[in-house]
């Protein structure tokens, strides 16, 4: 007996993920998936210690290239400007929840909450251009498929509707001389 396989299920190029045939998280979930992740390697550094170490760095490297992978083609813009926003937000969250309170003053716990982001700016850089890269490569690629499909339909106008005018296209064309 053959065997009988469901025919490829066709996803809107603009629905798509990186791999063609599964939809694509939406815009908010590009967000999640980063942020989860890398919340999952604060929570490993927070139970190890009081810094944020290498674990956190490869967790949220991974969650912000899961992000830029998983995404819809529509929403990669979401995924690739959110690496920096993210550890912008996250290192000094990070610190201020897990290094005890320091007896100096204000300008003391200033100080402890931006070096840290500070030293953290080369993870930044490169987990922003991986993820730029990697969000370039699906642009460029979704628009050479788009290539092939007409991108616009010639609609008739709101005027020719209402006032029964055919379209350009279906109109007939005068006797050239």
């Amino acid at each position: 007996m053959p065997e009988s396989r469901p025919a490829p299920v066709s996803v809107p190029p603009e629905l798509r993920s990186v791999s063609p045939r599964r939809v694509g998280a939406p815009w908010w979930g590009a967000i999640l998936i980063a942020v989860g992740v890398s919340v999952i390697g604060f929570l490993f550094d927070a139970m190890r210690g009081d810094e944020l170490t290498m674990v956190f760095s490869a967790f949220y490297f991974l969650g912000c290239v899961a992000a830029v992978l998983a995404v819809q083609q529509r929403a990669l813009f979401t995924a690739m400007a959110q690496p920096p926003l993210l550890l912008f937000a996250a290192i000094p969250l990070g610190y201020q929840l897990i290094v005890p309170e320091s007896p100096g003053g204000l300008r003391t716990r200033i100080i402890d909450l931006v070096l840290p982001l500070v030293t953290s700016f080369p993870l930044m850089l490169f987990t922003a251009a991986v993820v730029v890269v990697i969000g370039g490569v699906r642009l460029f690629t979704a628009s050479k498929d788009d290539n092939s499909t007409p991108r616009r339909v010639n609609r008739p106008t709101s005027q020719q509707r209402t006032m029964g005018t055919p379209p350009a296209e279906q109109r007939p064309r005068p006797p050239q001389a």
